[in-house]
């Protein structure tokens, strides 16, 4: 019985050790295969988005709020990142038909650019007009990564298989954010006349890196014995905590430019009005004036979501 048992599990691992490792003919004449593919990644950079968020709390209490027994609109919605454009190249070697291991190069990007304006006016004895534009307001958010993975295919058919993988790395992401706005306050009463402009350029760029893993499931499909290509979906896990970056300052009416450098973070801001107390949630790296119970938590850059991609394969 014990030698029947040792025979067993002898014939087990050998089996299991030729299906991962043992090449088979056509494994070993192409075992080397590169693979080019691009997508869209749906990913929620919470606290990147969180700049347009509390732009347009600034805008509620300071615009909107103050006038709003008012004539006049005014489009408070700001852009947001809620999707990337990924691409890359991906190596691979074939250890046997089923089982190969990859290293993967690929970056991402997406940029949302928008530019408004409204007013609220009003009308009697006297006349107002106040009018604010942004030209433009613009969020970008780009990287790259570089992925080790393992996969492992389950035949389907004579030239169709799906596959399972896994890959991590080490990803670098960067962004940048730019708000060019005016304000313009205009009055005209029967003894007093004013016309007012405010505004100015508001920069914030920051960068990060950190661990990325993946893990995917696509469906393979070869069109002759070298070339095919894929469809592969994916969920990506990539949060950055130590982000540091710059910003700089124009207004239009004072004299010069600020600058900075500094750890980007979620500073809380409390703001005493007649008509309520507000609370705005601001993302930043500029700290001067600011006391350390202000700040709020650390700022994360969040890659994480699932992405869909289409690819080519070339066996070599």
């Amino acid at each position: 019985m014990i030698k029947i048992g040792f025979f067993r599990v002898m014939v087990a691992t050998w089996l299991v050790w030729a299906l991962f490792f043992l090449p088979t003919i056509s494994a070993a004449e192409e075992r080397f295969q590169i693979e080019l593919y691009g997508g869209i990644s749906f990913v929620n950079p919470k606290d990147f988005n969180l700049l347009s968020k509390a732009e347009q709390q600034y805008n509620d209490i300071y615009f909107i709020e103050r006038l709003r027994s008012y004539n006049g609109y005014f489009v408070n919605d700001f852009p947001e990142i809620r999707e990337a454009i990924p691409g890359g190249i991906r190596f691979r070697y074939h250890v046997s038909e089923k089982l190969s291991f990859s290293l993967a190069a690929e970056g991402f990007f997406q940029k949302k650019e928008q530019t408004f304006e409204g007013s609220f006016y009003y009308s009697s004895t006297a006349s107002e007009n106040h009018t604010k534009r942004y030209d433009p307001y613009k969020l970008r958010l780009s990287g790259f990564a570089v992925l080790g993975g393992i996969h492992y295919r389950l035949p389907v058919g004579s030239k169709t298989d799906i596959e399972v993988g896994a890959a991590a790395g080490w990803a670098k992401a960067q962004f940048d954010f730019s708000s060019n706005w005016t304000y313009r306050a205009i009055y005209q009463g029967t003894s007093v006349s004013y016309d007012s402009v405010d505004g100015g350029i508001l920069e914030e760029d920051g960068s990060g890196n950190g661990f990325m893993g993946q893990a995917m499931l696509r469906l393979n499909r070869m069109l002759g014995r070298r070339i095919g290509f894929f469809v592969e979906t994916a969920f990506s896990y990539c949060r950055m905590k130590s982000v540091e970056g710059g910003g700089r300052e124009i207004r239009i009416n004072i004299p010069g430019e600020t600058t900075w450098e500094g750890a980007w973070g979620i500073k809380k801001e409390e703001i005493h009005l007649l008509w309520g107390d507000k609370e705005v949630l601001v993302p930043t790296n500029y700290w001067a004036g600011w006391i350390d119970s202000q700040r709020e938590r650390d700022f994360v850059l969040d890659l994480s979501g699932f992405r869909l991609v289409l690819g080519i394969v070339f066996r070599l």
